[in-house]
């Protein structure tokens, strides 16, 4: 996290996009956004971690917590 985004780190095969996931923001002190591939990657490349950002203005939170933070596999 910086002061202006948000960075997640997601499993690729090679076509994971920015727009491949929506955020779903929880009311909650401090509020807890969840980030869900919406579409699916297929393409066939070998599995590598990708990172996306996301500005607080897309979130519609600046301070928040991640519900799902990614933990790679240890072939990645």
């Amino acid at each position: 996290m910086t002061k202006t985004s948000s960075t997640i780190t997601v499993t690729s095969t090679g076509c994971t996009e920015k727009k491949s996931f929506e955020t779903i923001l929880e009311e909650s002190k401090p509020p807890v956004a969840t980030f869900i591939r919406v579409r699916p990657d297929p393409c066939e490349a070998t599995p590598h971690k990708v990172n996306i950002e996301f500005s607080y203005h897309e979130v519609d939170a600046d301070k928040f917590k991640i519900a799902n933070p990614f933990v790679p596999g240890p072939e990645l």
